[in-house]
């Protein structure tokens, strides 16, 4: 291909090269990046709002012949001492007696003999200092406080047939019919919950907000890193979160506590996914799935506003040559059978790649969901927990941005996993100092951050163009598989407030080993078919990263010039 000259002969082999003729870095990418900021809001929502309604603030049985007396009275006459956190009221058991003759006879202290049973009439929380939650609404506490931590479950339940189904429609009928479908799903789920009426319909929901899961964000990423130069992949892919996550993990907590009621919250947060009907006006095909569709019309259509946009010059002959691009691939396609999730497993290296990124972003997921849902297990107040949990998306995002393109994806994950895994585990044996115990718990949060923004764009880049849709949604269904495991982890608490940090330490340090083994995917094209995948990364010095330079990447010159540098490898192409 020749663009210094307009008279030149332009054979286009595919999107990259289309991209230095209308731009990868332009006015038109700024836009795409600021319609992608609500979608990192939205994930805020979806994922970080359920720790705020099925919390469960500080409870103990419910006296009603004690209605006369003060909280403290009620306390200290009705309700024994948990025999297991010295100074603390029990939250499952009030003792059992005639409380019209403890009252007619003046008694205000209980006396030990008295027989303790379960609670009777329900239970009483201490709101004035929190808000209402679905959980003190239906009382799922004590024997019933499995609900909740089912709901997580099925909700990752729900993600398994959603990532499944959504990611073969992406793939197969586009990118923004797929963003559309989901966001519906996850607006429809979140506006419908304030109406349930028990924890079966409950958990039905949940499911189905489920099935919405990752897909309405991860699909809208994929999107938007499409159409952007490599070097800007990393600076887009990671500012949504540094920005618009992080406002939405630091405003929920606060919104929460001034409306104190779960159901409104519900609705506010959930009502603003409504915007998803004005993006079929605003956001355009992925034009990378177009072309693999042979769509030539409907690519060069975007392409021309594109170029518009950028105020690039691009001569007919460029898109002459997507059309006959677009051609050859359309008889292509209609001479080969479609792609499948058995692709990913065909041939060695590619079902090498499918397994050790599924794998590391199982750990990945585990270890993030896990840490910002364990915040209910520190002795610190809920709401600036939270707000400093989803404050530290900030710092992680930033750095990120900046180890990725420095350390690369592989040591990144190696590095972070790691350091989350060692700065988690002190935290079990720091119950008594909560102050210590929220900076090491705080700091293994960063860490699990900057994995999930590591694990998020390694599992789009290692993924060839053909399957890029399925393989994402693949990686990420296995995401959800080990995320079931989350609320259990948290929920262990109840048997050693030791265990989940012991558990999250353990899984933190092997997580990172796998990462080390896929192919670097900075600096370099990437894969547009199952052939291109087969030689990735083959070539790579185990121990190289971006910062030590280009020319000692490769174990030897002629396998380099093989594989192809950063800029003259045709092979590959860049999202």
């Amino acid at each position: 291909m020749k663009n210094g000259k307009t008279n030149e002969v332009v054979d286009i082999k595919d999107f990259d090269e289309v991209l230095e003729y209308i731009g990868g870095w332009g006015p038109f990418q700024y836009l795409l990046t600021l319609i992608f900021f609500p979608f990192n809001i939205f994930l805020g929502y979806v994922l970080l709002s359920p720790i705020l309604t099925l919390f469960t603030p500080p409870h103990w049985c419910l006296v009603p012949q004690l209605a006369n007396l003060t909280r403290e009275e009620r306390k200290l006459l009705a309700i024994p001492q948990d025999t297991k956190v010295a100074g603390e009221f029990s939250k499952c058991s009030q003792y059992v007696v005639d409380w019209s003759k403890i009252l007619s006879g003046n008694i205000n202290q209980p006396d030990p003999s008295w027989s303790v049973g379960k609670c009777t009439d329900g239970w009483e929380y201490e709101i004035e200092d929190y808000h209402k939650s679905i959980t003190t609404d239906f009382d799922w506490v004590c024997d019933d406080a499995w609900i909740p931590a089912l709901s997580q479950t099925a909700f990752f339940f729900g993600a398994i047939p959603g990532m499944l189904i959504l990611g073969w429609l992406s793939d197969t009928y586009g990118r923004l019919p797929t963003i559309i479908i989901s966001n519906i799903i996850a607006l429809v789920s979140g506006m419908a919950t304030p109406f349930v009426a028990g924890h079966v319909a409950f958990i039905v929901l949940r499911f189905c907000m489920g099935l919405s899961f990752y897909t309405f964000y991860l699909v809208p990423y994929v999107l938007v890193m499409e159409y952007v130069e490599g070097s800007k992949r990393t600076l887009v892919g990671n500012l949504g979160l540094a920005t618009c996550l992080t406002l939405s993990g630091v405003y929920q907590p606060w919104v929460m506590k001034f409306l104190g009621d779960w159901k409104l919250f519900n609705w506010i947060m959930f009502s603003q996914m409504g915007l998803i009907v004005i993006v079929p006006f605003i956001l355009p095909e992925s034009c990378r799935w177009l072309i693999s569709k042979g769509e030539g019309d409907k690519s060069v259509k975007v392409m021309k506003k594109i170029a518009k946009m950028n105020k690039k010059e691009v001569p007919d002959r460029v898109y002459d040559s997507v059309l006959q691009m677009c051609l050859k691939q359309k008889q292509l396609n209609e001479s080969m059978p479609s792609y499948t999730y058995l692709d990913l497993f065909k041939t060695p290296n590619m079902r090498k790649i499918t397994i050790l990124i599924s794998i590391l972003y199982m750990f990945v997921a585990l270890e993030f969901d896990t840490t910002v849902r364990n915040i209910s297990n520190l002795n610190f107040n809920i709401y600036m927990s939270f707000m400093i949990s989803g404050a530290l998306e900030l710092p992680a995002d930033l750095l990120s941005i900046i180890g990725l393109n420095h350390l690369g994806r592989r040591w990144s994950s190696s590095i972070s996993l790691f350091a989350c895994g060692i700065t988690i585990l002190p935290c079990a044996w720091l119950a008594d100092h909560w102050e210590a115990q929220a900076v090491f718990a705080m700091t293994a949060r960063f860490w699990a951050t900057y994995a999930l923004n590591t694990g998020m764009q390694f599992s789009v880049e290692v993924m060839p163009t053909q399957l890029r849709g399925q393989g994402t949604a693949f990686v990420n269904v296995m995401s959800m598989v080990s995320q079931m495991a989350s609320p259990y982890i948290v929920y262990s608490s109840v048997i050693s407030e030791k265990a989940p940090f012991i558990i999250l330490g353990i899984i933190g340090i092997f997580a990172a080993i796998p990462g080390l083994f896929l192919p670097e995917t900075a600096d370099v094209k990437f894969p547009e078919t199952l052939e291109d995948a087969e030689i990735f990364g083959k070539n790579d010095r185990f121990f190289w990263m971006p910062l030590c330079g280009s020319a000692s990447r490769y174990k030897k010159q002629q396998n380099a010039q093989e594989v192809g540098s950063p800029t003259d490898n045709i092979a590959f192409s860049a999202l």
